[in-house]
Protein backbone atom coordinates (compact mmCIF):
# COMPACT_ATOMS: atom_id res chain seq x y z
CA UNK A 1 0.00 0.00 0.00
CA UNK A 2 3.05 2.31 -0.05
CA UNK A 3 2.13 3.60 -3.51
CA UNK A 4 -1.33 4.64 -2.32
CA UNK A 5 -1.95 8.32 -1.61
CA UNK A 6 -5.16 8.54 0.41
CA UNK A 7 -7.41 11.54 0.97
CA UNK A 8 -10.11 11.26 3.63
CA UNK A 9 -12.60 14.08 3.09
CA UNK A 10 -14.12 15.04 6.44
CA UNK A 11 -11.17 13.80 8.48
CA UNK A 12 -11.99 16.37 11.20
CA UNK A 13 -15.43 14.84 11.78
CA UNK A 14 -16.59 11.97 13.94
CA UNK A 15 -16.46 9.31 11.20
CA UNK A 16 -13.58 10.75 9.20
CA UNK A 17 -11.34 11.04 12.26
CA UNK A 18 -11.98 7.40 13.18
CA UNK A 19 -11.03 6.29 9.65
CA UNK A 20 -8.00 8.62 9.64
CA UNK A 21 -6.70 7.23 12.94
CA UNK A 22 -7.18 3.62 11.83
CA UNK A 23 -5.39 4.20 8.52
CA UNK A 24 -2.52 5.93 10.30
CA UNK A 25 -2.17 2.98 12.69
CA UNK A 26 -2.05 0.71 9.65
CA UNK A 27 0.86 2.76 8.28
CA UNK A 28 -1.02 4.10 5.27
CA UNK A 29 -0.08 7.32 3.47
CA UNK A 30 -2.93 9.69 4.36
CA UNK A 31 -2.86 13.35 3.34
CA UNK A 32 -3.59 15.76 6.18
CA UNK A 33 -6.28 18.27 5.24
CA UNK A 34 -8.57 20.05 7.70
CA UNK A 35 -11.93 21.57 6.78
CA UNK A 36 -10.36 25.02 7.12
CA UNK A 37 -7.87 24.22 4.37
CA UNK A 38 -10.37 23.15 1.70
CA UNK A 39 -13.93 24.24 0.89
CA UNK A 40 -15.51 21.06 -0.43
CA UNK A 41 -18.57 22.94 -1.71
CA UNK A 42 -16.33 24.73 -4.28
CA UNK A 43 -15.47 22.70 -7.40
CA UNK A 44 -12.62 25.09 -8.23
CA UNK A 45 -11.03 24.72 -4.81
CA UNK A 46 -11.40 20.93 -4.86
CA UNK A 47 -9.87 20.65 -8.34
CA UNK A 48 -6.91 22.85 -7.39
CA UNK A 49 -6.33 20.77 -4.27
CA UNK A 50 -6.44 17.47 -6.21
CA UNK A 51 -4.04 18.89 -8.80
CA UNK A 52 -1.56 19.79 -6.06
CA UNK A 53 -1.72 16.69 -3.83
CA UNK A 54 -2.65 14.00 -6.40
CA UNK A 55 -4.55 11.46 -4.25
CA UNK A 56 -5.29 8.12 -5.91
CA UNK A 57 -7.68 6.86 -3.22
CA UNK A 58 -10.50 9.03 -1.88
CA UNK A 59 -12.81 8.36 1.07
CA UNK A 60 -15.82 10.69 1.30
CA UNK A 61 -16.70 11.00 4.99
CA UNK A 62 -17.53 14.71 4.75
CA UNK A 63 -20.92 16.36 5.08
CA UNK A 64 -23.45 18.24 7.12
CA UNK A 65 -25.11 15.92 9.64
CA UNK A 66 -27.58 16.37 12.49
CA UNK A 67 -30.52 15.00 14.40
CA UNK A 68 -34.16 14.70 13.43
CA UNK A 69 -35.17 18.24 14.48
CA UNK A 70 -32.25 19.98 12.76
CA UNK A 71 -32.85 17.93 9.59
CA UNK A 72 -36.53 18.82 9.46
CA UNK A 73 -35.91 22.56 9.98
CA UNK A 74 -32.96 22.98 7.60
CA UNK A 75 -33.67 20.77 4.58
CA UNK A 76 -32.30 23.30 2.07
CA UNK A 77 -28.91 23.35 3.82
CA UNK A 78 -28.69 19.58 4.06
CA UNK A 79 -29.53 18.96 0.40
CA UNK A 80 -27.20 21.69 -0.90
CA UNK A 81 -24.10 21.10 1.21
CA UNK A 82 -24.09 17.30 0.95
CA UNK A 83 -24.84 17.22 -2.77
CA UNK A 84 -22.11 19.76 -3.55
CA UNK A 85 -19.51 17.93 -1.47
CA UNK A 86 -20.24 14.55 -3.04
CA UNK A 87 -20.48 15.79 -6.62
CA UNK A 88 -17.35 17.93 -6.37
CA UNK A 89 -15.29 15.08 -4.95
CA UNK A 90 -16.55 12.63 -7.58
CA UNK A 91 -15.96 15.08 -10.43
CA UNK A 92 -12.42 15.81 -9.27
CA UNK A 93 -11.72 12.11 -8.74
CA UNK A 94 -12.79 11.37 -12.31
CA UNK A 95 -10.77 14.22 -13.82
CA UNK A 96 -7.61 13.36 -11.88
CA UNK A 97 -7.96 9.59 -12.40
CA UNK A 98 -8.47 8.46 -8.80
CA UNK A 99 -8.21 4.66 -8.70
CA UNK A 100 -10.60 3.91 -5.81
CA UNK A 101 -13.40 6.01 -4.32
CA UNK A 102 -15.37 4.98 -1.22
CA UNK A 103 -18.41 7.16 -0.64
CA UNK A 104 -20.19 7.04 2.72
CA UNK A 105 -23.96 7.26 2.43
CA UNK A 106 -26.66 6.87 5.06
CA UNK A 107 -29.41 4.48 6.10
CA UNK A 108 -31.92 7.32 5.67
CA UNK A 109 -31.79 6.89 1.88
CA UNK A 110 -34.28 4.05 2.19
CA UNK A 111 -38.07 4.50 2.01
CA UNK A 112 -40.21 5.34 5.01
CA UNK A 113 -42.11 2.08 4.63
CA UNK A 114 -40.18 -0.94 3.45
CA UNK A 115 -39.58 -4.55 4.41
CA UNK A 116 -37.18 -5.15 7.32
CA UNK A 117 -34.26 -5.77 7.38
CA UNK A 118 -33.75 -3.35 4.51
CA UNK A 119 -31.94 -4.67 1.46
CA UNK A 120 -29.98 -2.44 -0.89
CA UNK A 121 -32.47 -2.99 -3.71
CA UNK A 122 -35.14 -1.14 -1.69
CA UNK A 123 -33.70 2.24 -2.66
CA UNK A 124 -36.19 4.51 -4.50
CA UNK A 125 -39.00 1.95 -4.18
CA UNK A 126 -41.33 4.40 -2.36
CA UNK A 127 -41.51 7.70 -0.45
CA UNK A 128 -38.82 8.89 1.95
CA UNK A 129 -39.29 9.95 5.57
CA UNK A 130 -40.26 13.62 5.44
CA UNK A 131 -38.19 14.84 8.40
CA UNK A 132 -34.82 14.12 6.74
CA UNK A 133 -35.86 14.19 3.09
CA UNK A 134 -33.33 16.87 2.08
CA UNK A 135 -30.40 14.95 3.53
CA UNK A 136 -31.65 11.66 2.07
CA UNK A 137 -32.08 13.07 -1.45
CA UNK A 138 -28.56 14.48 -1.38
CA UNK A 139 -27.16 11.11 -0.33
CA UNK A 140 -29.17 9.27 -3.00
CA UNK A 141 -27.93 11.70 -5.67
CA UNK A 142 -24.29 11.17 -4.73
CA UNK A 143 -24.80 7.40 -4.50
CA UNK A 144 -26.34 7.32 -7.98
CA UNK A 145 -23.60 9.50 -9.49
CA UNK A 146 -21.04 7.14 -7.94
CA UNK A 147 -22.94 4.11 -9.31
CA UNK A 148 -23.15 5.55 -12.84
CA UNK A 149 -19.38 6.12 -12.83
CA UNK A 150 -18.75 2.54 -11.70
CA UNK A 151 -21.13 1.00 -14.23
CA UNK A 152 -20.47 3.21 -17.26
CA UNK A 153 -16.74 3.85 -16.82
CA UNK A 154 -15.77 0.64 -14.96
CA UNK A 155 -14.17 2.63 -12.15
CA UNK A 156 -13.69 1.18 -8.66
CA UNK A 157 -16.13 3.64 -7.08
CA UNK A 158 -18.53 2.34 -4.40
CA UNK A 159 -20.88 3.60 -1.67
CA UNK A 160 -21.29 2.24 1.86
CA UNK A 161 -24.57 2.81 3.73
CA UNK A 162 -23.85 2.70 7.46
CA UNK A 163 -26.57 2.38 10.05
CA UNK A 164 -26.95 4.95 12.89
CA UNK A 165 -23.52 5.81 14.28
CA UNK A 166 -22.02 7.01 17.55
CA UNK A 167 -18.45 7.59 18.70
CA UNK A 168 -15.73 10.03 19.74
CA UNK A 169 -16.13 13.49 18.25
CA UNK A 170 -19.91 13.29 18.33
CA UNK A 171 -22.13 16.36 18.55
CA UNK A 172 -23.74 16.80 21.98
CA UNK A 173 -25.73 19.95 21.16
CA UNK A 174 -29.31 19.09 22.17
CA UNK A 175 -30.71 21.18 19.30
CA UNK A 176 -28.90 19.28 16.54
CA UNK A 177 -27.46 16.02 17.91
CA UNK A 178 -28.46 12.44 17.15
CA UNK A 179 -30.33 10.34 19.69
CA UNK A 180 -27.45 8.62 21.56
CA UNK A 181 -25.38 11.77 22.32
CA UNK A 182 -28.58 13.66 23.18
CA UNK A 183 -29.67 11.00 25.67
CA UNK A 184 -26.19 10.66 27.18
CA UNK A 185 -26.12 14.38 27.88
CA UNK A 186 -29.71 14.53 29.15
CA UNK A 187 -29.32 11.66 31.62
CA UNK A 188 -25.90 12.81 32.80
CA UNK A 189 -27.05 16.38 33.47
CA UNK A 190 -30.27 15.15 35.10
CA UNK A 191 -28.19 13.01 37.46
CA UNK A 192 -25.93 15.94 38.38
CA UNK A 193 -28.88 18.32 38.84
CA UNK A 194 -30.96 15.68 40.65
CA UNK A 195 -33.88 16.15 38.23
CA UNK A 196 -36.88 13.91 38.83
CA UNK A 197 -37.42 13.08 35.13
CA UNK A 198 -35.74 13.13 31.72
CA UNK A 199 -37.61 14.04 28.52
CA UNK A 200 -37.15 11.76 25.51
CA UNK A 201 -38.54 12.88 22.18
CA UNK A 202 -41.23 10.77 20.51
CA UNK A 203 -43.22 7.78 21.70
CA UNK A 204 -40.20 5.57 22.34
CA UNK A 205 -41.65 2.88 20.06
CA UNK A 206 -39.45 3.62 17.04
CA UNK A 207 -36.74 0.99 16.57
CA UNK A 208 -33.20 1.68 15.46
CA UNK A 209 -29.91 -0.06 14.88
CA UNK A 210 -26.68 1.46 16.21
CA UNK A 211 -23.01 0.97 15.36
CA UNK A 212 -19.79 2.36 16.80
CA UNK A 213 -17.67 4.43 14.41
CA UNK A 214 -14.72 2.07 14.91
CA UNK A 215 -16.76 -0.68 13.25
CA UNK A 216 -17.47 1.56 10.26
CA UNK A 217 -13.79 2.50 10.01
CA UNK A 218 -12.92 -1.20 9.91
CA UNK A 219 -15.54 -1.74 7.20
CA UNK A 220 -13.98 1.04 5.10
CA UNK A 221 -10.53 -0.52 5.56
CA UNK A 222 -11.99 -3.92 4.61
CA UNK A 223 -13.50 -2.49 1.42
CA UNK A 224 -10.26 -0.69 0.62
CA UNK A 225 -8.50 -4.05 0.55
CA UNK A 226 -11.22 -6.10 -1.13
CA UNK A 227 -12.94 -5.92 -4.50
CA UNK A 228 -16.59 -4.96 -4.04
CA UNK A 229 -18.64 -5.92 -7.09
CA UNK A 230 -21.83 -4.15 -6.02
CA UNK A 231 -22.17 -0.40 -6.50
CA UNK A 232 -23.39 0.06 -2.93
CA UNK A 233 -23.58 -2.06 0.21
CA UNK A 234 -25.07 -1.71 3.68
CA UNK A 235 -22.90 -1.65 6.80
CA UNK A 236 -24.85 -2.69 9.89
CA UNK A 237 -24.46 -4.10 13.39
CA UNK A 238 -26.18 -6.73 15.53
CA UNK A 239 -27.79 -4.19 17.89
CA UNK A 240 -31.42 -3.32 17.13
CA UNK A 241 -33.76 -1.95 19.79
CA UNK A 242 -36.53 0.55 20.52
CA UNK A 243 -35.76 4.11 21.57
CA UNK A 244 -37.52 3.25 24.85
CA UNK A 245 -35.07 0.42 25.54
CA UNK A 246 -32.15 2.57 24.40
CA UNK A 247 -33.20 5.23 26.92
CA UNK A 248 -33.40 2.59 29.68
CA UNK A 249 -29.92 1.30 28.75
CA UNK A 250 -28.40 4.79 28.88
CA UNK A 251 -30.25 5.56 32.11
CA UNK A 252 -28.65 2.51 33.75
CA UNK A 253 -25.17 3.22 32.37
CA UNK A 254 -25.23 6.84 33.55
CA UNK A 255 -26.60 5.87 36.95
CA UNK A 256 -29.63 8.17 36.75
CA UNK A 257 -32.39 7.23 39.25
CA UNK A 258 -35.36 9.32 38.07
CA UNK A 259 -38.16 8.68 35.58
CA UNK A 260 -38.29 8.81 31.78
CA UNK A 261 -40.93 10.99 30.10
CA UNK A 262 -41.68 10.40 26.41
CA UNK A 263 -42.84 13.62 24.75
CA UNK A 264 -45.19 12.53 21.97
CA UNK A 265 -45.32 16.06 20.54
CA UNK A 266 -42.00 15.35 18.84
CA UNK A 267 -41.78 13.07 15.76
CA UNK A 268 -40.55 9.49 15.87
CA UNK A 269 -39.25 9.51 12.33
CA UNK A 270 -39.31 6.14 10.59
CA UNK A 271 -40.83 3.60 12.99
CA UNK A 272 -38.45 0.79 11.96
CA UNK A 273 -35.05 0.88 10.31
CA UNK A 274 -32.74 -2.12 10.29
CA UNK A 275 -30.26 -2.73 7.50
CA UNK A 276 -29.63 -6.08 5.88
CA UNK A 277 -25.90 -6.79 5.77
CA UNK A 278 -25.73 -9.93 3.64
CA UNK A 279 -23.48 -8.48 0.94
CA UNK A 280 -20.63 -7.61 3.32
CA UNK A 281 -21.16 -10.69 5.49
CA UNK A 282 -20.65 -12.95 2.48
CA UNK A 283 -17.30 -11.26 1.93
CA UNK A 284 -16.28 -11.88 5.54
CA UNK A 285 -16.93 -8.59 7.36
CA UNK A 286 -18.90 -8.27 10.63
CA UNK A 287 -19.23 -5.60 13.31
CA UNK A 288 -17.49 -6.25 16.64
CA UNK A 289 -18.53 -3.62 19.21
CA UNK A 290 -21.64 -4.54 21.22
CA UNK A 291 -23.92 -1.59 22.01
CA UNK A 292 -23.75 -2.01 25.80
CA UNK A 293 -19.96 -2.02 25.79
CA UNK A 294 -19.76 0.78 23.25
CA UNK A 295 -22.06 3.10 25.22
CA UNK A 296 -20.16 2.44 28.47
CA UNK A 297 -16.93 3.58 26.80
CA UNK A 298 -18.79 6.40 25.08
CA UNK A 299 -20.10 7.69 28.40
CA UNK A 300 -16.59 7.61 29.87
CA UNK A 301 -15.45 9.67 26.90
CA UNK A 302 -18.34 12.13 27.33
CA UNK A 303 -17.36 12.77 30.96
CA UNK A 304 -13.93 13.97 29.84
CA UNK A 305 -15.45 16.75 27.71
CA UNK A 306 -16.06 20.36 28.71
CA UNK A 307 -19.42 21.33 27.22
Amino acid sequence: MKDKIIYIAGQDGMVGKEIYNLFKRKGLNVIDCSRKELDLTSQLDVNNWFKKFKPNIVINAAGKVGGILDNSLNKKDYIYVNTMIGFNLLNASLYFNVKKFINLGSACIYPKKTKQPIKEDSILSSRLEETNEGYAISKISVLKFCEYIKVELKKDFITLQPTNLYGKGDNFDLKSSHVIPALIRKFHEAKLNKNTSVEVWGTGRAKREFMHTSDLANAVYFCLNNKILHSYVNVSSSDYLSIKNLAKLIKNITGYKGKIYFNKKYPDGVMQRRLGNDRLKKLGWRSKVLLKDGIKNYYDYFKTLSL
